[in-house]
Order: structure tokens, then sequence, then C-alpha cells
């Protein structure tokens, strides 16, 4: 199986549009996204998705029927409440903006 680390992806529109764009063309069996990184929670918990027709996500959760904790899941649900999705767009902005000013003040240390 075909299976992306997309640990930090939700993070960049370019990612999620490769991911994307994999996963119609059948390339792809699963993505593995880590909540953490990707959504402001604490550590712990990690989203398997992936497409439909492949089945992957499902064959893991069955692998782990009852033993998953519910506290990522309850931290997950309650920051997405908290954002909702006008929060979660102004994020994902900042986050852009936020590269583009990174990047300058790297680029000017790094000539330096």
């Amino acid at each position: 199986p075909h299976v992306i680390n997309n640990a930090y992806g939700l993070q960049c529109s370019k990612c999620c549009q490769l991911v994307d764009s994999a996963c119609r063309r059948g390339r792809v069996d699963a993505y593995v996204q880590s909540t953490d990184k990707n959504f402001l929670v604490p550590i712990g918990g990690a989203i398997v998705a992936g497409p439909v027709a492949k089945g992957l996500p499902d064959a893991v959760s069955n692998l782990y029927p009852g033993r998953a904790s519910m506290g990522p899941v309850l931290d997950l649900f309650m920051t997405l409440l908290s954002l909702g999705l006008p929060g979660w767009q102004k994020m994902l902005s900042e986050r852009k903006t936020n590269y583009v000013w990174f990047k300058e003040r790297l680029g000017g240390g790094a000539a330096k």
C-alpha cells in the first residue's frame, strides 16, 4: 500500500492539492495526519484517512477496536467548534502570511 505521512500537510494548500490529486489518480491507499501539528491540539492523536474505495483506513480501525482514547477526538472536536469555519480559514491565511515573512527573514539572514 501507498501511505502518505501528511503530518504537517494541512498547513500547506499545495500539499493538500498534491495529496488530493494522488488520491484521485488511485496512487494513494491512505494518509496519516497528526492532530497536534495540524489542529492545535495536544500530542497524541492522528487521523488515518484515504480514498473510500481503497478501504485501508477501515482496515486500520478494525485493528484497534476499543483501544483508542477518546481524549484526542474530544480535543479536536472542541478546537474545531471553537475556531469555526471563519477561524480555521483565518488561521490558514495567517500561516501563508507568516511563511512569506519567515522566508524573507531567513533569506536575508542566509545572505549575510
